[in-house]
């Protein structure tokens, strides 16, 4: 009987089983890569967001902080010439101001021929908070609004008189009173905010 030697056959290639297994294992591999990509731009998406928010907050604060503090006893005239206070606060209506006054330490950059004071005005108007500035002290024209913040849903307000005594109204006695502080709230997205601001410190 003659004997007959076996030789083994030589493997190059991967079995459909392995096949399968490495496929399913590149698919996982996939798709945890594609969920921390989404997950990692989701988080800058939120994080760019607040940053934004923040920063729009932090330029009211500031502007609003710098107005206040320079507010004037000083009364103005209207458009029809008629004498109004230093200070007010109209309710009521899309076109009513929440603040107005007349504020000091108003560069003149451009030389023109106007005193370094601003009369100001801050609404509410579709949600914006919003900044106002008339180009003449008394009367004039007013100029384009600046949008400060934006998905505000109301706006509280307090103010502090020179008694010391808080009100939700402010009420004059006299023409050229103003407040001592005033208290500002409002709703932001689900957020509640509270601002506090001393007035006319030059004027304490």
């Amino acid at each position: 009987m003659e004997n007959i030697s076996t030789v083994p056959r030589n493997r190059n290639g991967f079995t459909l089983v392995e096949m399968m297994v490495a496929l399913f294992i590149f698919a996982m591999l996939s798709v945890a890569g594609v969920i921390m990509l989404r997950s990692a731009v989701d988080s800058d998406e939120v994080t760019a967001e607040n940053l934004g928010q923040m920063a729009e907050m932090q330029r009211f604060v500031s502007l609003m902080e710098a107005d206040l503090s320079q507010a004037l006893p000083r009364t103005a005239r209207d458009e029809g010439g008629d004498r109004v206070a230093a200070f007010a606060s109209e309710t009521g209506g899309p076109e009513a101001a929440f603040l107005k006054f007349t504020r000091g330490g108003q560069s003149n950059i451009n030389g023109e021929a106007r005193p370094n004071l601003e009369r100001v005005e801050y609404r509410l108007a579709d949600g914006n908070l919003e900044r106002w500035r008339y180009r003449m002290t008394d009367g004039g024209s007013i100029d384009q609004p600046a949008i400060l913040i934006s998905n505000i849903e109301s706006v509280e307000l307090r103010f502090r008189d020179k008694r010391g005594q808080w009100s939700n109204r402010w009420e004059t006695e006299r023409l050229a009173d103003l407040p001592r502080a005033i208290e500002i709230q409002f709703d932001q997205q689900g957020r509640r905010y509270r601002h506090l601001f001393l007035v006319g410190t030059g004027y304490l």
